[in-house]
């Protein structure tokens, strides 16, 4: 457990005495979720500090209008929105299903300010990582949109994303992405089929298949 622990950036600094100070006032929650269980819901209520501590687990975001969804597939370990537990909607921005068994370790938020406080290092790692969201999505918002329906695709969905590389699929009508890039049908089909014949995409009904985002970002810049 304590090398588990010690692994995720949150307590990087910390030592096992550390950890077992608080671990000796804090109860620690694990829980095993098969695969397709849902772990927490978009919307549900985000008062615990949750963290991916093995497998892997679907992050699965919808648009406002309902008219498509970005799915993530996202490796442990990884805390799931700890943003989220602050600021005026304290709710959970995506919905989270295990792929395959996965492990899930469960913080009470209360307990963040109180024990896991005590520690100096505990809350710049928090507050460092929270900060480094935040820096991302600012300078995602100012990065120029590339001007080839190529290249909007790709910004349309990094954008989108919760982390800037692996695997990506999109559930979209091709009439809507075509509409959102204020662009035909024909030329955005046209684009998409591009990038398949470049074996940067899959494309099935209504999916997009993007295997790693990492790869499409390095390969259209334009």
């Amino acid at each position: 457990m304590y090398e588990s622990l010690l692994s995720l950036p949150y307590f990087q600094g910390m030592s096992k005495d550390d950890i077992t100070t608080i671990l000796d006032k804090v109860t620690l929650e694990f829980a095993k979720y098969n695969d397709g269980e849902m772990i927490c819901s978009s919307n549900d209520k985000c008062d615990k500090f949750l963290v991916l501590m093995q497998g892997e687990m679907s992050a699965i975001a919808e648009a406002p209008d309902g008219s498509y969804t970005l799915t993530e597939l996202i490796p442990a370990p990884y805390a799931i929105e700890p943003y989220s537990m602050f600021g005026y909607n304290t709710r959970h921005k995506r919905s989270y299903k295990a792929k395959g068994e996965c492990a899930i370790l469960t913080i009470d938020k209360r307990f963040l300010f109180t024990e896991f406080n005590k520690h100096n290092i505990f809350t710049i790692n928090f507050l460092n990582l929270i900060s480094h969201k935040a820096e991302r999505l600012n300078n995602d918002i100012w990065k120029y949109t590339p001007s080839s329906i190529k290249g909007r695709i790709a910004h349309f969905i990094t954008l989108r994303s919760e982390l800037p590389h692996g695997r990506k699929v999109l559930s979209i009508k091709m009439e809507r992405l075509a509409s959102i890039l204020c662009e035909t049908r024909l030329n955005v089909s046209k684009a998409l089929n591009e990038m398949q014949d470049a074996g940067l995409i899959e494309l099935h009904r209504k999916e997009i298949v993007i295997p790693s985002l990492r790869k499409v970002i390095e390969n259209i810049t334009e």
